[in-house]
């Protein structure tokens, strides 16, 4: 997955401490990272200059430069880390990142605000269990079933 940054090298050495991941050159665009995380699923992460963008070029993928860009991104991810909830507040504190904990309801994530632009989910090992039992299919759609047949209204905030 990509991840657009003002500081790559900075958003790439935040998410490799917390996935116990690695970062490298990711000389596809200059300025750009990518954050191999150390799990048996091959979880990469390409954190690009904020001004980038991928572009379907003549035989593969190129990068563009983007003309404009706001405050905030569309963009978010979930993602399970080794750490704790202490750790991704510490880490969150010591760059100027928001950091809460939220209860989705059926489950918790800590969100984190990679430089106060986009949302990433980050699941403790503790929190993994009930995402995951929440994530199936079935789960997923008997309560959006449930969700849709009370009528309630979702926040974006939930």
């Amino acid at each position: 997955m990509s991840l657009p940054a003002r500081d790559p090298h900075s958003v790439a050495r935040v998410l490799a401490e917390l996935t116990d991941g690695q970062f490298f050159d990711f000389p596809i665009a200059p300025g750009a990272y990518m954050v191999n995380g150390c799990d048996p699923h091959g979880t990469a992460l390409e954190i690009l200059p904020d001004d980038r963008v991928w572009l379907p070029g003549p035989h593969e993928v190129d990068v563009g430069v983007r003309e404009s860009s706001g405050p905030c991104s569309g963009f978010h991810v979930a993602l399970s880390v080794p750490v704790s909830r202490e750790r991704i507040e510490e880490v969150g504190a010591r760059e100027g990142w928001l950091v809460r904990l939220c209860d989705r309801g059926p489950f918790q994530v800590i969100e984190l605000w990679v430089e106060n632009r986009f949302m990433v989910e980050l699941l403790t090992a503790a929190m993994v269990p009930a995402y995951l039992a929440f994530m199936k299919p079935e789960t997923y759609g008997a309560w959006l079933a449930e969700v849709q047949r009370s009528g309630a209204v979702l926040q974006a905030a939930h």
